[in-house]
């Protein structure tokens, strides 16, 4: 047999079955509990002081900016994105001296 005899069909029958509903559901329902419980933990950041979050590569304003994204916006990577960019300038200041 050869391989152009294998092919493809994609056509979308607009027909979704109960099993690819409910895995969908679940996937969005996952998707904002987590969101949630991203947002509730990074609150908590309020609770430490100045030198706590530069401890762990953050400041004051980045955790208030992550907090009054969007509610689509994950804030957790918004707080990863702002630490690693911290610590890159951090190191690239380092190696410059």
């Amino acid at each position: 047999m050869r391989t152009t005899d294998h092919t493809l069909d994609l056509t979308l029958t607009g027909k979704l079955s109960a099993t690819s509903r409910q895995t969908g559901l679940t996937g969005v329902l996952k998707s904002v509990w987590r969101l949630l419980r991203n947002r509730k933990a990074i609150g908590s950041l309020h609770d430490l002081d100045d030198h706590q979050l530069l401890d762990i590569g953050l400041c004051r304003e980045e955790v208030r900016e992550a907090l009054t994204s969007s509610f689509f916006d994950d804030p957790g990577r918004h707080l990863t994105r702002a630490s690693r960019n911290r610590t890159d300038t951090f190191y690239r200041s380092v190696r410059l001296d």
